[in-house]
């Protein structure tokens, strides 16, 4: 019994300094951000912190796991929905629109941030493979709609559905949180909004799936 109190206090505390080193990445980015900065809005000394993570990196891609994990729960629901699977992939880029447009400051900023630093460090990130599980594991439950798009006529079977549907939707993916992130100093236009030009690709990339002459 106290060992599992003491796990469950263990994994708390965990949480606890990766959503306070989160919310400090953020805020003043990962470079600038010390461990010191950490512990003390963990509300805990450095040695603590250091035991739960001997290095910053280890901290960095535990926030990043944890951010990326956010969205996981949500897409498996959209995929396993009793819907056609166009229309599920629909659902899928309206829940990429919505959840990026409601958060251009938080989970955007930090993923793309963490993402340019992991590509320019000089050895691979240690614990990154959990990071690259979580990404794994997202196109898993995205399956469903993958397997029900070669049967179910909703999607054009002249091309490889599989690939498409992946590419579509890291696609809309990527170029969303870039546009959104640049907005303030690429598009002066106020007609010409991040909203409407996600708008605009995914009904580009729907149209590219959608069987000819068939209504969604």
């Amino acid at each position: 019994m106290n060992i599992g109190i003491r796990e469950q206090n263990k994994w708390k505390r965990h949480q606890k300094i990766v959503a306070a080193a989160e919310k400090l990445f953020v805020k003043h980015g990962l470079d600038t951000v010390q461990m010191k900065d950490i512990a003390a809005a963990s509300d805990i000394g450095i040695a603590t912190l250091f035991r739960y993570f001997p290095k910053k990196d280890q901290l960095i891609v535990a926030v990043a796991t944890k951010n990326l994990a956010g969205i996981m729960d949500d897409l498996a629901s959209i995929a396993c929905s009793e819907k056609t699977a166009f229309q599920r992939l629909e659902n899928v880029l309206d829940y990429l629109f919505k959840k990026q447009s409601t958060d251009k400051h938080g989970a955007i900023k930090f993923r793309e941030a963490f993402e340019s630093y992991a590509s320019f460090t000089r050895e691979p990130l240690e614990d990154v493979q959990d990071y690259m599980d979580v990404q794994k594991k997202i196109i898993e439950v995205l399956q469903p709609i993958m397997q029900d798009g070669k049967t179910d006529g909703s999607i054009r079977n002249d091309i490889n559905i599989e690939a498409t549907i992946k590419t579509i939707i890291n696609a809309f993916g990527t170029f969303s949180s870039n546009i959104i992130l640049k907005e303030p100093i690429t598009y002066p236009e106020k007609e010409f909004t991040s909203e409407l030009q996600q708008q605009v690709l995914k009904d580009i990339l729907l149209s590219h799936v959608q069987p000819t002459n068939c209504s969604q």
